[in-house]
């Protein structure tokens, strides 16, 4: 018997294993929370990619998607035109597209503070002496 598993062992570790991509996948969710299962690639993937895509002016938000899997090529470049944008981030390593990073519409930092700084002097003025 201890032969037998001898062999048994020697045999596994001298047979190479494939080692397939896994990542992430969900196909037109409105949040990375249903966006994580683990879905192993075919030989032919290369990629583990989040494509998200929203539209909003303002404050009235028109629409957000967010889709992930594997894939062979990394698609094109993220696009932003304002009121709509697409974010598309590709990795290949273990489950590497666990974020939902890129999407929707972006803003300057700059922008922010002054929205912020803005909210600040409202409440301030509400409060009053």
């Amino acid at each position: 018997m201890r032969v037998v598993l001898s062999v048994l062992l020697a045999a596994l570790l001298g047979v190479e294993q494939a080692h397939s991509l896994v990542c992430f996948s969900c196909t037109n969710q409105k949040s990375n929370f249903y966006c994580l299962k683990p879905t192993v690639c075919s030989d032919s993937d290369n990629y583990c990619v989040t494509v998200s895509a929203a539209a909003g002016i303002g404050n009235m938000n028109l629409g957000y998607t967010l889709n992930k899997g594997c894939s062979p090529i990394c698609p094109g470049p993220s696009i932003n035109v304002g009121v709509a944008s697409v974010g598309t981030k590709c990795c290949q390593s273990f489950l590497c597209n666990i974020s939902a990073a890129g999407g929707g519409p972006q803003t300057s930092a700059p922008l922010l503070g002054i929205g912020l700084l803005l909210s600040l002097l409202s409440a301030v003025l509400r409060l009053g002496p």
